[in-house]
């Protein structure tokens, strides 16, 4: 009996020790987590929707002047910033007070997002070079060439990194390594080119191009699907919910297309070319438009039901907290916040510089980039 006793006792121990090395190395890491936003919005589907509330009164809790102009949206991961600047570098910044933690130099100038995968920092440039960041210290750990500029946002999905490059490929990468696992070519004009973000579900992945084409790639190995040709480019990247894409086409128009075989199963007129990616709350998805229109439309049947002036021009998706509060931001620097339960703007924010990206959103708060290169927190 003393000896089952003692067995017992012996594996109480062990199971605790195990649990604290376990718990201690959770809070040591960089792991990804629920409240973090880890890449353009928010996850591989681009559904732009936050785990946490936001705010219905938010208020400045610091910001700094971090670079020239960010056209990237901030990544926010723990406790840490991650901003891609338009100058050539990364730099991570503490959620604390904004204090600059590191920075790190590439190749050629940033307008695309970077993602984030466990330690790792994933971004390209227009010197058409992947590059892969060690998130602590901003070493590099690999990097990978591709043969044109890269504006198209990485995203990552099952330790696979997937990201459009102007030679016309998609390319899938190792994230620990940067080994190529394949890539796809997209064929196009001349001047034509990969602008959007790839979007990833388990089986697929889809990207338009700006001849207005839809590809849809075998996940695992590259090997096409199906395309599709819309009516004008595509530089949005699509959202994927329960077995539909949904994208804007520069034909001023809002498609739903079914994710299994490309077919078009609505389209809905805007009044200017679509901005960003469309976010669905509820059952109708939001679209912003150059001219500063935000969009409401029935996610079933493409009818317009709700539209929002907001005067200004727009060019980011907007983004929506667990309790329905949307934040989006204007080039003249006004951030809104707007209800989506009962369609009311609800307040208003000014930052200094105008905003061409989407801001973040995590337990720390509304993370916003500006066109001056000012980097705010709102809580």
């Amino acid at each position: 009996m003393a000896i089952k006793i003692l067995l017992m006792k012996i594996r109480m121990y062990k199971s605790f020790v195990c649990g604290v090395i376990a718990w201690l190395v959770l809070l040591g890491s960089p792991m990804v987590g629920a409240s973090d936003w880890p890449m353009l919005g928010a996850n591989p589907q681009h559904s732009s929707k936050g785990q946490v509330e936001v705010s219905l009164a938010p208020d400045e809790r610091w910001q700094v002047n971090a670079a020239r102009r960010f056209y990237a949206s901030p990544v926010v991961v723990g406790d840490r910033i991650y901003m891609a600047a338009r100058g050539k570098r990364v730099k991570a910044l503490s959620v604390t007070d904004g204090a600059l933690l590191w920075e790190s130099a590439v190749g050629g100038t940033i307008s695309a997002t970077p993602a984030v995968y466990k330690d790792t920092l994933i971004i390209g440039s227009k010197d058409g070079v992947i590059v892969a960041l060690d998130t602590a210290t901003g070493e590099q750990k690999w990097k990978q060439k591709t043969g044109n500029k890269i504006l198209s946002s990485p995203v990552v999905y099952g330790e696979i990194v997937y990201v459009g490059s102007n030679d016309l490929h998609v390319y899938a990468l190792d994230v620990e390594s940067g080994k190529l696992l394949w890539r796809y070519y997209a064929k196009d004009y001349k001047y034509g080119g990969l602008y959007a973000s790839p979007a990833v579900d388990e089986s697929a992945v889809y990207i338009g191009a700006k001849n207005g084409v839809l590809h849809s790639m075998d996940r695992k190995t590259g090997k096409p699907r199906w395309k599709i040709s819309l009516g004008s480019s595509i530089y949005g990247a699509a959202m994927i919910n329960d077995g539909r894409l949904y994208v804007g086409s520069y034909d001023r128009h809002l498609y739903a297309i079914q994710a299994s075989d490309g077919k078009v199963l609505w389209k809905a007129e805007l009044d200017d070319w679509p901005q960003g990616s469309p976010l669905l709350f509820n059952d109708m998805l939001y679209i912003a438009s150059r001219v500063g229109i935000l969009y409401g439309i029935n996610a079933e049947s493409g009818k317009l039901r709700w539209q929002l002036d907001l005067e200004e021009g727009l060019r980011h998706s907007p983004v929506v907290g667990s309790n329905g509060i949307a934040v989006i931001g204007t080039t003249e620097g006004r951030l809104v916040g707007i209800d989506l339960n009962s369609r009311e703007l609800v307040w208003e924010r000014f930052v200094e510089g105008g905003v061409y990206n989407a801001p973040a959103l995590s337990r720390h708060g509304i993370t916003i980039g500006t066109l001056d290169g000012v980097v705010v927190l709102m809580e």
